[in-house]
């Protein structure tokens, strides 16, 4: 327990290596993929697909794969993958570790995110003319504390498919993958957020009138829930298979 706990708080922290200098390529293939991103998000929004609370939905459903791909990648980038894999633990007490560093880091962006929210609402309001409409900090609050209970319910599944996107690259399925691998943790994400996790976009009044955001539907509740939790289960079980038979040290 002790060394899970001590793999758990070192892979846990953020450090200045988290903002290290990239290769220019890569840098190039990131910006064109933001630019892509983004150019796809705007022009549905134009052509009214989607609309700002979705755009807002895909970035934070997003952080939970983004951050696990970063903590199994630097591995590599660090060239500790030898040190990592050849500790006397089961490949599928590794990559827990990695996964419950992942949920930690993302529950403290999360938790960031959560008290910006709620500093900047109450700023706004200190600073809006009366005539203006004031949003309710009680509606706001409801309002993130069931977006964001959404978000950590469908958490776990993001964390294990960005883990097990690195491993495949990482193995000998490389030459497969090269092509798909980002496009298909995109739409599995959203497709995870929209459809499995049946997501409540919340959306303030226009008018300062009490609502109560944080009652939902207990069954889309627990049915989410076991869903995601089932197929985390089957993506952790396929990653350790693939780290373990076709990862070298």
């Amino acid at each position: 327990m002790k060394a899970f706990l001590a793999l758990v708080i070192n892979d846990s922290k953020f450090e200045k290596g988290d903002l290290r200098e990239k290769t220019l390529l890569n840098s190039i293939y990131a910006g064109i993929a933001g630019a892509l991103a983004m150019g796809g998000l705007l022009w549905a929004n134009f052509r009214g697909f989607v609309n700002g609370g979705f755009i807002m939905w895909c970035f934070l459903i997003l952080i939970p794969y983004g951050n696990s791909i970063y903590l199994l990648n630097k591995e590599w980038q660090e060239g500790t993958t030898g040190w990592w894999l050849t500790l006397p633990y089961s490949r599928s007490f590794l990559l827990c570790a990695k996964c419950v560093a992942s949920f930690w880091r993302v529950l403290m962006m999360y938790a960031t995110l959560f008290a910006t929210t709620q500093i900047m609402t109450l700023y706004s309001n200190s600073t809006r003319p009366d005539f203006l409409p004031h949003p309710q900090l009680l509606d706001v609050f409801q309002a993130c504390v069931k977006d964001l209970s959404w978000l950590l319910i469908v958490s776990p599944f993001s964390i294990l498919l960005g883990a097990l996107m690195v491993i495949i690259t990482r193995s000998h399925w490389v030459s497969a993958s090269l092509l798909f691998w980002a496009g298909f943790g995109l739409l599995t994400n959203l497709y995870a957020a929209k459809a499995i996790g049946l997501s409540p976009l919340s959306t303030l009044p226009v008018y300062p009138v009490q609502h109560y955001y944080l009652s939902m539907n207990g069954n889309d509740f627990y049915t989410t829930a076991l869903i995601v939790l089932t197929t985390s289960a089957l993506l952790f079980a396929f990653s350790v298979y693939v780290l373990d038979r076709h990862v070298e040290i």
